[in-house]
């Protein structure tokens, strides 16, 4: 298993830029993961349940469309962040969770959130008509 950077080896990498033996940098695509519309709000919200169903999972995400969340949670799965479990009862039914690779996820949500309590962003003003 390779050993993990300590905080202050990350600093210094930070300023000689981050790269592995190929010279890529793996910050930036992961930024750009998590670009991606509602794959972060899914996320989290699955660290907030131990596991949930399509329906509540997209109760809880105002503005998420039924087409979206199936399209998220489809490659959430690919990413091996989250799994689908299906229940053979009746009725039958199927949850969701993080996967153990999702929820090492969960330091840097407490990380960002500290950030976000000790910074609040505030929602972006609508532009006047």
């Amino acid at each position: 298993m390779e050993r993990r950077m300590t905080y202050e080896e990350f600093l210094w990498r930070v300023r000689d830029g981050i790269s592995d033996e190929a010279g890529r940098s793996p910050i930036i695509p992961v930024l750009k993961f998590f670009q991606v519309r509602w794959r972060s709000e899914v996320i989290y919200y699955l660290f907030t349940s131990e596991s949930a169903r399509f329906n509540e999972i997209k109760f809880n995400l105002p503005g998420i469309t039924s087409t979206m969340l199936s399209t998220t949670l489809k490659d959430l799965m690919e990413h091996g962040l989250v799994e689908r479990k299906s229940f053979d009862e009746q009725p039958p039914h199927v949850e969701y969770s993080l996967t153990e690779k999702g929820s090492d996820l969960l330091p840097i949500y407490y990380e960002i959130s500290n950030w976000g309590f000790a910074y609040p962003v505030a929602a972006p003003k609508k532009a006047k008509k």
